[in-house]
């Protein structure tokens, strides 16, 4: 048997935990959330159609980033992003509508050729208030529902004037939506029940819509006040 002195094993244990203390360094550093909106700047924002910011219609106050009137058009992320937990905090106005569309790129009409930026989407809607919601007994256009494929569960919003939380998880083909801390929303991209679902909604000729491997995030425009704040993405 080799007798290790006693401060040599010290030494020796250390450099031993050493890649363990790496690994989780290292770990904890790729979950951090990036911020894409801190209350001030929209420098990770575009438009839907162009390389810049609109001019008009999107404003910045008090720490929220909303709509002020029509015409700013939808906003995008700069970045695209594949595996992801975006997390988010919005307001609703008396009767408004909104949106965050996620793996959002360049989609084809089948039979048109038309060209659309599109994605799935986490509708954002005065379930309240909102003229249509009572044709929608479904619940697949009211608030965290996969916009016309799958709707909430169980969920809790708050009325309009009210601060709601939510967060989109995608890994891999999975993705499930939250709101107010529960899980309303969970169903499987590309998946035969996905398709069938698709093939009986409006974007049964979107080529790859909801398929894509990465994508932007957007915040859609329907003309109606609708504040956002806290916006932070992280890769999963």
């Amino acid at each position: 048997m080799i007798n290790i002195p006693k401060s040599l094993a010290c030494i020796l244990a250390v450099f031993a935990f050493c890649p363990i203390l790496f690994v989780s360094y290292a770990s904890a550093q790729s979950t951090e959330y990036e911020v894409l909106f801190d209350g001030k700047t929209v420098e990770k924002w575009r438009s839907k159609q162009a390389n810049t910011f609109p001019e008009k219609g999107w404003k910045v106050a008090d720490g929220m980033l909303y709509l002020e009137s029509k015409g700013g058009g939808d906003i995008i992320t700069r970045e695209k992003y594949g595996d992801f937990e975006l997390v988010f905090e919005f307001k609703l106005t008396e009767g408004a509508n909104s949106g965050i569309k996620y793996f959002v790129d360049t989609l084809y009409h089948e039979k048109t050729g038309k060209m659309m930026v599109n994605g799935p989407e986490y509708q954002i809607i005065d379930d309240y208030n909102y003229p249509g919601i009572k044709e929608d007994p479904n619940g697949l256009s009211s608030t965290a529902a996969a916009y016309l494929f799958y709707a909430p569960k169980n969920k809790q919003l708050n009325p309009h004037g009210e601060w709601n939380s939510g967060k989109i998880v995608a890994r891999g083909k999975q993705v499930s939506h939250w709101l107010n801390g529960k899980k309303v929303v969970s169903y499987t991209r590309g998946s035969k029940d996905f398709l069938k679902r698709k093939e009986e909604n409006k974007f049964k000729e979107d080529t790859q819509y909801g398929e894509l491997e990465e994508g932007h995030i957007l915040l859609t425009d329907h003309g109606d006040k609708v504040y956002f704040r806290n916006i932070k993405i992280r890769k999963r």
